[in-house]
This record gives C-alpha cells, structure tokens and sequence, in this order.
C-alpha cells in the first residue's frame, strides 16, 4: 500500500488539460478562465458623482460653516445617464444625482445632507477640498490593466467586474464529462421496488452530484451487473468521457471484475490500495489520456475518495492553482480512536466561532452510514501512528467547501 501523500502525487502526474471554449459573460459563473482578460477601458469612464447632492467649485466653498452658509444659485439639475447642458460658474451649482457626470467648472460634491436646498438657491453648511465625493476615471481599472489571470473561477462579482470593462464573452475551460458507473449485482435504480438482498443505487447519484458541484459534467451510465462480458461494454462506453468513475468491484471479492476489465481495455493502473480509512482498495490510472478512478463500493469510502482525490484531479484539469478542499486547524472536543497504520479521515461536525473552531466526530464511522457525511462539515486527518487523537487536541480538518480551494494537500 502507499501512502495518502504518494497516492496523490499520482493522481496529479499527468493529467490532461481541458481546452477552452467561448461563453457569454452572464453564463460564466463558476467556470475556469482560460486566458487572461485586459480592460479594454477605464471603469469609470468619466468623472461622476458619488452621492446625490450638488455640484460646486471648491474655491466657493471656502468659510461655509452651519453658522454661515453659503449660498449659490442652482443653474440645472441632472441625473444619473443626463449630462449638463452649462458648466458651473462661480457662484453656481447644479443639482445632481449619484452616478450622473460631474459638470464642466465643478471639481467637487456636496452631500444633500450638508445643504439647504431650496427652488433655485442653495445654501452649503460645509467647506469641501477639490475632489470630494468625485469618482475619476479609471479609478476602479485603467485600460490596459490585467482584470483576471487565466485559472480564476468567476464568482458573481466577477461577472459584474467583466460586465463594467464591456467583455460580453470570454474563453473558459470546458467542463470536463466525467461518466459514473456503479457496479453490483444488489443495485437497483432509484423508484424501483427493491427484491431480497437489493439496495437503491445511492453511490452513482452522490458521485452525479458531487461531480457536477466541482463543476464537471456528470454522465451516468447506470448499474453495471458483475458480470466480466456486460462490465466490457459499459467500462467502454464510460471511457469515451473525460474521466471515468467507477464504484465498487475493485476489492479482492469472487465478484469484484472492474480492474481486470479495464485491464482488458488498456487501462495502465498506477497505484491499488491505499493506507487510508475509509477508502483502502482504491484504483487510480489511465487509459491513454483518460483519468479512471475505481472507487470503493462503500458510500462513505466512495465520497471520500473523491473529494481527497477526484476533486483536485477535475480541478488540475480546469487549470485551477489552489485543487485541493482546504483544511483548517481546530479543537477536537472529545477523543477518537483511529487505525494505527493508516490515514483515517473521520466526519465530523463544527462548534463555535471561526476564531475559536471546535470539532467532534459525528458518530459512528462505519463505511456504510452516508448520512454521517450529509451532517458532518468536514473530515479530521487522523495522521498514521497514532491510535488515538485525544480530546482537546489540535487536529487538521479537511472542509467540505465546494466553493474554496488550497494549493497544500489535507495530508
């Protein structure tokens, strides 16, 4: 067996990497840039207020207090998409609103708040300094400057961001098709009536899932009998995707075919077993360029595995720098006991603030009790050696955040 570490390195070798391919900006949320992105222009693109209130010289300001205001005449109002028709004279103001361009003559803005508006007169109850409550172009971005590198994963600010220096379309990475198999003679499909010794087939719809939150495209190819001839169709049809994912049959059972089977069909497998719990009797390698993963059958084992492994390998192919789930540091708040010899990662639930983060197990850790996942937040890294982490310990944990990456492995 090799370790987490060694097993990792592995998967992140020689992976392919995903081409790009052009969407519009308002459909890009989530995805990959796949190169970089300059401002054609200056945001903003030209002087405009920032409050709704008047636009004045400075210069007039000077000396205007609550006691003594000064008092100026309002020449034209304009709004947010109207421009002045007049420039501001000494001893003029033009009433404006918030996002409308500043006049010619005027070189700040008092707030409303700091006025005595009336009709066609206005008195200032402060003194401002050139410049205030003025956005100047290219205050938020000059043209020319770099907005996003290649390998940013766009949030909803982003789009806005690419919106405001006019880019309709940008080239992201393709969303990588990752077929799903799961294996078993017991599986029956979801709404089914199960039969004696049947169980629904949850792995293939968690792995759907989990694929399409790292931002995959999930092809389900459905139950796969244990039987060698009908594994020999399907494992092929699952290869002509990106990466394949299968689930189960990859143990030392008198029915487990799947790595013989892929054997069949080329596959160069780089590591089996890992010293890990759960998720020992894993298979990694690949078939030409393709990416197969034989995940255990468990449905603990199965999700674990992914996240630990299929999450960075989908991420490195994205071209995404920061592949692996992040992993912070807490408090454990009552002892777990571990396998000596192996990696275990063990589901667990958060307390307390952020600053002062504590965990506890979320019971028991059977293989086969997926909701111990559903209500955990993350997976302690118990490390080899030890048999015990103690309560009150600093332990390592893996989050569960779709949304965030880290460039450091959880282990």
């Amino acid at each position: 067996m090799i370790s987490v570490a060694e097993a990792l390195a592995l998967v992140l070798r020689d992976l392919p990497r995903l081409e790009g391919e052009m969407v519009p900006v308002p459909r890009a949320l989530n995805r990959v840039l796949a190169e970089e992105i300059r401002s054609p222009r200056e945001v903003p693109p030209f002087r405009n207020s920032a409050m709704d209130g008047f636009a004045v010289r400075a210069d007039d300001m000077r000396g205007a207090s609550a006691d003594a205001p000064k008092v100026l005449q309002v020449v034209e109002t304009i709004g947010a998409g109207s421009v002045a028709t007049k420039p501001v004279a000494a001893g003029q103001a033009i009433r404006i609103m918030t996002g409308a361009p500043v006049p010619d003559g005027a070189d700040a803005v008092v707030r409303v708040e700091d006025t005595e508006p009336g009709d066609d007169r206005v008195g200032i109850r402060v003194a401002v300094e050139s410049g205030a409550n003025v956005r100047h172009p290219g205050e938020d971005i000059r043209s020319g400057d770099l907005v996003f590198a290649p390998g940013r994963v766009l949030r909803p600010a982003d789009i806005g961001v690419l919106a405001s220096v006019g880019v309709s379309v940008a080239r992201v990475v393709r969303r990588p098709r990752v077929a799903v198999i799961a294996t078993g003679d017991e599986l029956v499909e979801l709404g089914q009536p199960l039969g004696p010794g049947q169980i629904v087939n949850s792995n293939a719809y968690t792995l759907a899932a989990a694929v399409e939150e790292a931002g995959g495209e999930p092809v389900i190819i459905g139950i796969v009998s244990d039987r060698p001839e009908v594994m020999e169709e399907s494992f092929a049809r699952g290869l002509r995707a990106d990466v394949l994912l299968s689930t189960g049959g990859v143990s030392v059972g008198n029915f487990d075919y799947v790595r013989s089977t892929l054997s069949n069909l080329g596959y160069q497998e780089s590591f089996w077993k890992v010293a890990q719990k759960p998720g020992k009797p894993l298979s990694f390698g690949l078939r030409g360029e393709t990416p197969v993963f034989g995940l255990p059958g468990n449905p603990v084992s199965s999700l674990v595995c992914f996240y630990v492994y299929v999450v960075p390998a989908l991420r490195t192919m994205m071209g995404m720098t920061e592949v692996h789930l992040p992993a912070v540091e807490a408090t454990l708040v009552e002892g777990v006991r571990k396998a000596e010899s192996f990696t275990e990662f063990v589901r667990c639930s958060f307390e307390g603030p952020r600053g002062d983060m504590r965990v506890r197990s979320t019971g028991s850790q059977s293989s086969g009790v997926l909701r111990s996942m559903s209500v955990g937040d993350g997976l302690i890294v118990g490390p080899p050696g030890v048999t015990e982490l103690a309560s009150g310990a600093r332990v390592r944990v893996m989050m569960l955040d779709p949304g965030a990456g880290s460039a450091d492995p959880p282990a």
